[in-house]
């Protein structure tokens, strides 16, 4: 069950892509006017101090509410059932006021949502304990469906992440139990990581995963981040020292050359992605992982003082960026260098988005009808 208004969150993204619009003067304030009252439905969505306050507001609601019920129920059901029960109660008044106050990640819902969880933990901690399991992992796996159905039914962004990564953590325990694991493990990673990325990426591109946007970009930007790591020549072979405990200075790795070209290459492909799909998050990535080949670079081959490094990065950067500004004054490859101006062709194809989310008839069962494109066509999952 979603227990967001889905239909709000829809007239929240129309709203912000019209204002988007009218600042670069493809709708007349007119028009804006009348897409503000068509969506005019959002949910709460304060400021970031506000939303810092409401977060430790709810956080403290909860550990108050909780050594309350304790001190009520006291331990005669077990801590963990207490707990439980608990959560559920919790849960159930956590809809309710998502309902009636229409919030959306305000921050009280947020901390109310890692309450809940964690007031499932202690039943978990239990069974693994009854079990008599000695295995790290397997407790991570029981965790893992309570993750999920959290993400399913709030599409909470740092929940979906917390499941990513305990599924990394489940894939590396189970292959570092024997020595091919561990050698395999860098190649496993990147497989999980380059799976992951294939799914969400694919999902982003499907408008019925709206509601978990933001979930998805965070999962889709941290799989891009595990692909490189795991590929890095100085990641591996420093963990590779870490795990076995093979001491300081760490020794060569197997396949070193082909951890070198995936250091070289991975970063070069994120920027080729970002100019092919127009992701800023693909172009961000690439550039900081040729600043982190360089630095394992100059970790293993020190050429030059750190500082002269330094001095150079800086200047090539800068040459870089004026020839980059200085040739993108004309377009090339879908890139210009220039302030946004009106365009015929693109203010019809703007229009033609509009008139759908501009209908007289719009319900909340039918939701909103948008165009075509990733996400209505509104540039999300950061392309532009």
């Amino acid at each position: 069950m979603k227990a967001y208004n889905e239909t709000l969150l829809l007239n929240e993204y129309a709203q912000k892509m019209a204002k988007k619009w009218h600042t670069e003067r493809l709708l007349s304030t007119e028009q804006l006017a009348e897409v503000v009252q068509s969506h005019a439905q959002v949910p709460y969505n304060p400021n970031v101090f506000i939303k810092i306050g409401l977060f430790l507001f709810g956080y403290i609601c909860f550990m108050f509410g909780g050594g309350f019920v304790f001190m009520i129920m006291g331990e005669g059901g077990g801590f963990a059932f207490t707990a439980l029960l608990y959560g559920l109660g919790v849960t159930f008044l956590l809809l309710r006021l998502i309902k009636r106050k229409q919030l959306h990640f305000a921050g009280v819902d947020n901390a109310l949502i890692y309450g809940i969880i964690g007031a499932t933990m202690p039943l978990i901690f239990e069974l693994y304990d009854a079990l008599k399991i000695n295995e790290i992992w397997v407790g991570v796996l029981f965790c893992l469906p309570v993750l999920v159905v959290v993400v399913y039914s709030f599409g909470e962004p740092l929940v979906a992440l917390g499941a990513f990564l305990s599924g990394m953590f489940i894939l590396a325990s189970i292959l570092m139990k024997n020595p091919i694991g561990k050698a395999l493990l860098p190649f496993a990673l990147m497989i999980y990581a380059a799976a992951f990325f294939v799914v969400t990426r694919n999902m982003s591109q499907k408008s019925s995963t709206f509601y978990w946007k933001l979930a998805i970009y965070w999962v889709n930007t941290a799989a891009l981040v595990l692909f490189y790591a795991a590929g890095n020549y100085f990641v591996v072979r420093e963990l590779n020292a870490e795990l076995n405990g093979l001491g300081s200075p760490s020794p060569e790795v197997a396949f070193a050359g082909l951890f070198w070209v995936f250091s070289i290459l991975i970063p070069m492909l994120y920027l080729y992605g970002g100019f092919r799909w127009r992701n800023r998050t693909l172009l961000l990535l690439g550039l900081l992982g040729i600043v982190a080949t360089i630095l394992t670079v100059r970790y293993y081959h020190a050429m030059l003082a750190i500082e002269w490094v330094l001095i150079l990065v800086g200047v090539v950067a800068a040459v870089s960026a004026f020839a980059l500004i200085r040739s993108l004054k004309t377009p090339k490859f879908g890139f210009i260098y220039a302030t946004e101006k009106d365009n015929d062709e693109r203010f019809a194809i703007e229009m033609v988005v509009i008139s759908q989310m501009t209908k007289n008839s719009q319900s909340a069962e039918n939701g909103v009808e948008f165009g075509g494109g990733d996400f209505a066509g509104g540039g999300a999952e950061d392309k532009y």
